[in-house]
């Protein structure tokens, strides 16, 4: 059936990002202006990244804080962002409805990911008609290359969230596109970086650092980084074993080995009015007496003590649930807390630490990088590729090289599938927290471990449903459950109440 995509379609030159994501009319009539400017269109291009930073790395107007409660990494007392209501054991379906109190959650992602895809369309689009950027051309490649880089993360984006979507390119008649699975988005995305990582490969520039804050990134640089967000994309837009299985871990391999080398931040820039490169996200799921470490990750860090909150309390946990274990990092990474609040909520929702590896940047102010991307991320992802080619030897040797010796001074993984599958699944848990948006739901969701009644993806906001005039509907729970099992709701995952 045809949709038409009506929705908050338009340039995010138009859309005025703040603290309360307050958007402006969309349709102003100088757009048409704007791009047929090379400075105008440079400026579009110039802000892409930061658009889609903010939404990827909020608290209010995006799925991140939610996914880390429903992945069970996390836990929260408060009901901030939907994490209350997404954490509830048993699982409850998520309420799909305009008037629902955090909807903004799901409905401003949707928005402003669309708002990153259709701008770097009409950049592409200019360019593809005539336009020359900068002096004779000399910026051309550059904004092209990065207009494609950031339709593939808008893409790319929308097809790890959502379940439906609508994937579009510089060519693409919105008055006539279609809604498809989030497949066609991803398999979208992935196109759209490789157009960007042929143009990185064969010019030579380098980015202004205001473009993706704090970072002069060559060509090169950009290549790399496009590599790993396709890495990214064809691991985590699995929503089961068997997808995951059917993965073309060959061709992740490939992009791993041409990915990140260094970690991956941005700079931050302080907290005020006209900051730009913050991360609530992060601030508020970190920060002491907030977000806390769910039991199943102190389980995994030690398995002496349960996953689950005893009924007694803490007075129940072996060793009061101090976790006991030769990896440095539970030094580093973890702070023991026993205090706990609001048992009305249930205290299922208790533990007995926070996570600490963020201090830093929460007590500077936000004048601190933004860690969105860690080389442990790629190298596991490259660890698992080689495990899953019946590579052994080499993914041990990556492991080896890597954060379980390196900061957690952990022995030498053995050369043997279950051993290394076990280590991969342990330095993913531990090393990738509150980095990307989203990984440890993914993770999850990929193995098939999320909670039974998770949402193993959000449905089309009701909004972006009203105007295309279908019905609304939503995944998750247990009685009721809404969605296919195994396709959009979790079954047989790591817990069942």
């Amino acid at each position: 059936m045809k949709k038409t995509f009506l929705l908050f379609l338009g340039s995010m030159f138009f859309i005025a990002c703040s603290s309360e994501l307050d958007v402006e009319n969309i349709n102003e009539p100088n757009r048409e202006e704007v791009l047929r400017g090379a400075d105008g269109v440079r400026a579009l291009a110039s802000g892409l990244f930061n658009t889609w930073f903010i939404q990827e790395q909020h608290n209010f107007g995006s799925p991140g804080p939610a996914m880390w409660v429903m992945a069970d990494w996390g836990t929260v007392t408060w009901a901030n962002y939907g994490t209350l209501d997404m954490s509830m054991e048993p699982r409850v379906f998520l309420d799909n409805s305009p008037s629902y109190a955090y909807h903004s959650v799901i409905n401003n992602y949707w928005r402003y990911m669309y708002s990153v895809t259709t701008t770097a369309n009409d950049v592409v689009l200019a360019i593809q008609n005539g336009l020359e950027i900068g002096e004779n051309g000399s910026e051309t490649a550059m904004v092209k290359g990065f207009s494609h880089f950031m339709q593939g993360l808008g893409n790319g984006y929308i097809g790890l969230v959502y379940d439906k979507t609508f994937p579009s390119d510089e060519n693409t008649d919105y008055e006539t596109l279609l809604v498809t699975d989030y497949a066609a988005s991803i398999n979208l995305a992935i196109e759209q970086l490789e157009k960007s990582i042929e143009i990185f490969d064969n010019n030579d520039f380098v980015l202004p650092e205001d473009w993706i804050n704090g970072n002069a990134f060559t060509s090169g640089d950009m290549s790399k980084l496009a590599h790993s967000f396709i890495a990214r994309l064809m691991v985590y837009s699995a929503r089961n074993k068997e997808q995951t299985e059917a993965i073309d871990w060959l061709s992740v391999l490939e992009h791993t080995n041409k990915g990140i080398t260094e970690d991956f931040n941005v700079e931050g820039d302080g907290n005020g009015s006209d900051r730009k490169w913050m991360s609530w996200y992060k601030y508020y799921l970190a920060r002491p007496n907030w977000g806390k470490v769910d039991m199943r990750v102190v389980n995994l860090l030690d398995e002496s003590i349960p996953a689950n909150w005893p009924d007694g309390g803490v007075n129940d946990l072996p060793h009061e649930g101090k976790i006991i274990s030769n990896d440095k990092r539970i030094l580093t990474d973890f702070e023991y807390d026993a205090s706990n609040n609001r048992p009305e909520r249930g205290m299922y929702r208790w533990s007995t630490y926070r996570y600490s590896r963020l201090d830093d940047y929460i007590n500077a102010n936000f004048f601190a990088p933004v860690i969105l991307m860690r080389k442990a991320e790629i190298d596991m992802l490259k660890a698992e590729a080689l495990l899953k080619l019946n590579r052994l030897s080499e993914a041990a040797d990556i492991i080896n090289s890597s954060t379980r010796v390196t900061r957690g001074n952990l022995p030498e993984v053995l050369v043997n599938e279950n051993d290394i599958s076990k280590a991969i699944t342990y330095e993913r848990t531990i090393e990738l927290a509150l980095t990307g948006m989203g990984i440890e739901y993914f993770d999850m969701r990929r193995n098939g471990n999320l909670q039974d009644g998770s949402l193993l993806h959000f449905p089309m906001p009701a909004q972006q449903l009203e105007v295309i005039q279908e019905s609304f509907y939503t995944f998750g729970g247990l009685a009721p459950q809404f969605g296919t099992p195994n396709e959009d709701v979790s079954v047989n995952g790591w817990y069942k109440p």
